[in-house]
């Protein structure tokens, strides 16, 4: 079989930055009892995410495969494979973060366990661009916050292909939701969402309004879930110096956050590193306030949820078929471009970056 061109990246230090490149690899391993041979269609990339994830999982940051929610056809399967995929089924699925396959590329092993059929009237870009993030959202609002009918939920970042689906996912769980934005496009983004969003906060460098917005608008109650797209954790100028702070553009400190939290809330994040001062933890103590952290390639780390994992991307994807839930837009761009398109300073952040084949 001829090579497969793959995505791969360096990611090193501040210094030299990030790399990405594309390698030809050749195709010899053979297929296990339940692996299936996936010829790629597309395949959704987030450098952020993609560096972020490396850097926990891996212990090398060089020579990472990129692309990891993919869509495509099978073109084999393992002697164990049960009976609904067969050659030519068009499928859609999470690549683990703890494999050493690239999932943009023009070929990729697969477990049955990790895919789903792709319904046929859903594009494999589609299928791609929501597959990621909408299991987030699932995670974050069914799994982790436990968001029920009544609840109200703070949705930091609603215009981020990640924040548009969890708007969308709290919405049919029948919440009412709040969200910020960082800039003029964001605000009229979420502006345009049907339904609309009960508020829409600013959040930029001029303007922290965030808790008192939120606690006019719950008569000072506080929310019941606060879903992030990360936080800053530091208030003295040579920790935010030291730790790179001054870049974080528009985000949220902690203590904001908790602030915004009711009794009993629960505070979704996404920050990995996330560390808690005593007056942190004695606000949440006095609320009765829990932390949980989003990290949705863990369903794919560990067998043992597969049954629910499986759930819930066949619900996305029937979901997102009745129109209950819409998808971000969408840049394409073919494999060879990859490495130009994805380097771009200032990528627009609310759209999904796919790469085709």
């Amino acid at each position: 079989m001829a090579a497969i061109q793959a995505l791969r990246g360096n990611f090193s230090n501040q210094v030299q930055g990030t790399t990405l490149f594309i390698s030809s690899e050749p195709y010899v391993r053979e297929l296990a009892p339940h692996e299936v041979l996936v010829r790629i269609k597309a395949c959704a990339v987030d450098i952020q995410k993609e560096k972020t994830y490396c850097q926990i999982l891996s212990s090398s940051t060089k020579n990472c495969p990129i692309g990891h929610e993919v869509s495509g056809e099978i073109l084999k399967v393992g002697p164990l494979v049960e009976d609904i995929y067969k050659e030519g089924t068009s499928v859609v699925g999470i690549l683990p973060y703890d494999s050493n396959l690239s999932g943009c590329a023009d070929l990729c092993i697969l477990h049955q366990y990790d895919l789903v059929e792709k319904p046929s009237s859903l594009s494999h870009e589609v299928a791609a661009a929501v597959v990621g993030t909408g299991l987030a959202a699932y995670t974050a609002i069914h799994y982790l916050g436990h968001v029920t009918a009544g609840d109200t939920v703070l949705v930091i970042d609603g215009a981020s292909p990640q924040g548009y689906l969890t708007i969308q996912v709290a919405q049919l769980w029948g919440a009412k939701v709040l969200t910020t934005y960082k800039t003029l496009a964001d605000r009229q983004f979420i502006e345009s969402l049907k339904p609309p969003v009960a508020q829409i906060i600013e959040l930029t460098q001029r303007s922290s309004i965030m808790s008192s917005s939120v606690a006019e608008e719950t008569g000072g109650m506080g929310v019941d879930c606060v879903v992030d797209n990360g936080v800053r954790m530091f208030t003295s100028e040579e920790d935010i110096d030291l730790m790179d702070e001054r870049l974080l553009r528009s985000v949220p400190h902690k203590s904001d956050i908790i602030a915004c939290l009711g009794f009993s809330g629960k505070w979704i994040t996404s920050q990995s590193n996330l560390q808690l001062d005593p007056p942190n933890s004695e606000q949440l103590f006095l609320r009765g306030a829990s932390v949980s952290f989003l990290f949705p390639p863990a369903w794919t780390l560990t067998r043992a949820q597969h049954g629910r994992y499986h759930h819930v991307l066949k619900d996305l994807m029937e979901r997102v078929v009745a129109g209950l839930i819409k998808c971000s837009n969408i840049i394409s761009t073919p494999i060879q471009n990859a490495p130009d398109v994805l380097m771009q300073k200032d990528l627009d952040s609310t759209k999904s970056y796919i790469i085709t084949f």
